[in-house]
């Protein structure tokens, strides 16, 4: 069941190869993104436009006797954004990544790892720059937005990619 409260622009391109897309409420993504990967998506996350979610080993390469073209998919992995996330313009995200609560991706990164809660990564490599918050703030962020009830998919750890 998809959340509620999800806006897609114009041109989103949506393409997950084992049908697998969950939404959480409260979901934006910009005009031109496009989504290739199986994909989980907590509550209050922001996509901004021209964000790819693409496969890191999308296709297999090494079949003797068989073109790249002819040769299956590779690449399963799933990607998870945990609740409270903010993607930036032109981000691109490969699969099997989690990028953690509370994290900030900026403008033109390229996330092939994951990411911790409330980090914010920038650059081609998704460097950690800094966190949102302190580590005792982290946990009253949490606390306080537990109370609120904001953290159902806040048990994502049990979500495998």
């Amino acid at each position: 069941k998809p959340g509620k409260n999800i806006h897609c622009q114009w041109n989103v391109r949506i393409w997950t190869p084992n049908r697998i897309l969950v939404m959480g409420d409260n979901v934006g993504i910009g005009a031109h993104s496009t989504i290739q990967t199986d994909t989980i998506i907590g509550n209050d996350v922001m996509i901004a436009s021209h964000v790819a979610f693409v496969g890191k080993d999308a296709h297999t390469i090494k079949h003797i006797g068989k073109t790249m073209y002819e040769s299956s998919r590779g690449d399963r992995h799933k990607i998870i954004i945990e609740d409270d996330v903010w993607i930036g313009f032109g981000a691109i995200i490969l699969s099997g990544v989690r990028i953690g609560r509370g994290a900030i991706v900026a403008a033109g990164a390229v996330v092939t790892k994951d990411v911790e809660p409330y980090a914010i990564v920038a650059s081609e490599r998704a460097r950690v720059i800094g966190y949102r918050f302190s580590k005792n703030d982290m946990v009253e962020h949490d606390n306080i937005l537990q109370a609120r009830g904001k953290w159902s998919l806040h048990t994502m750890s049990g979500i495998k990619d």
